[in-house]
């Protein structure tokens, strides 16, 4: 049994996969390049939902396991993958909590003008800006699963109103109204603060584009801390140009680092970070605890947790 982990990994952490399943060869290779002359002989692969799986599969024909370190598995749905039988299993869950609070700081700091405050500040300006409350604010939550849930929970703490759009219709604890995707042109306007926390497959990419934006409020701010691709990165430079909405904060960008001639980055409308949503202290071992289960499970020919569905991307 061996399995190729696409990221470099601690040699405790390591030591911990081979102990739970004895006799088992486990490697970790810092990208796909270095990994791919090492996945002849391999049974399971564990890699990031964005980066190509198909050359590694091409590589690897032995392979019956990919496991996500990320929620996402947009990369991973290969032709390979999706011709051959192998189980396909992410990290959902994994990131809810982190991903959640990363929201609500962005979300805080546009509302309450902490970036201006920090440049006044690196100017030793007494400059006070003006900012705006949470309460009352309607926020609209694109894509209902287990992260959109959570930043739902936390922002309902400030007394929001709270509407989710989703596949399909549900009660949900902390939505005070759910809709579905095809109902989105219908409830932007009433938003003002629409989140994307979308999935990347098919179906969603470019799911906001220059019609989505036009319907929102001027006031607007809108997040971005599902994936590059929901978003047409070239509309929302237009709608933020324009002033067609107030804002946007991102944590996905649909080149990683961002290119320092970027429009972005002169924007005084827009706050970014880079990627760091899940970035906690405690982040890698979550994810190692839930690849070691199902390492186990997989050695064992168990029911494994967290399994996609290849054909739906989630």
């Amino acid at each position: 049994m061996k399995l190729v982990i696409i990221n470099t990994l601690s040699e405790d952490k390591i030591k911990s996969l081979k102990k739970a399943v004895p006799g088992a060869i486990v490697e970790s290779y810092k990208s796909p390049k270095e990994a791919i002359s090492h996945v002849a002989d391999a049974d399971a692969i564990a890699m990031w939902g964005f980066q190509d799986a198909e050359p590694i599969l091409a590589a690897g024909p032995n392979i019956r396991w990919v496991h996500s370190l990320s929620d996402g598995v947009e990369r991973l749905l290969s032709p390979s993958m999706l011709s051959r039988p192998i189980h396909l299993t992410n990290s959902h869950g994994v990131h809810d909590r982190a991903v959640s609070e990363h929201t609500l700081a962005l979300l805080l700091a546009w509302m309450r003008r902490i970036p201006d405050a920090v440049r006044h500040q690196s100017a030793h300006e007494w400059i006070r800006p003006r900012g705006d409350t949470l309460f009352g604010k309607t926020i609209l939550i694109v894509g209902f699963g287990s992260i959109g849930r959570a930043i739902a929970q936390r922002a309902k703490v400030f007394e929001t109103r709270i509407l989710a759009v989703k596949k399909h219709l549900s009660t949900e604890m902390f939505a005070d109204h759910v809709y579905l995707e095809d109902q989105l042109a219908e409830v932007l306007p009433e938003a003002d603060i629409v989140i994307a926390a979308l999935p990347a497959t098919p179906e969603t990419d470019h799911f906001f584009g220059e019609k989505e934006f036009a319907l929102m409020k001027r006031s607007a701010l809108f997040i971005n801390i599902a994936r590059a691709s929901v978003v047409d990165e070239a509309a929302l430079i237009d709608a933020l140009s324009q002033k067609e909405i107030a804002g946007a904060c991102m944590d996905v960008f649909s080149k990683e680092p961002l290119p320092g001639d970027h429009p972005f980055w002169q924007m005084d409308n827009v706050i970014m970070t880079p990627h760091i949503a899940s970035m906690v202290p405690d982040f890698w071992d979550k994810l190692t605890s839930l690849l070691q289960m199902n390492f186990v499970a997989f050695a064992r020919g168990e029911k494994l947790m967290n399994e996609v569905d290849k054909k739906k991307g989630y």
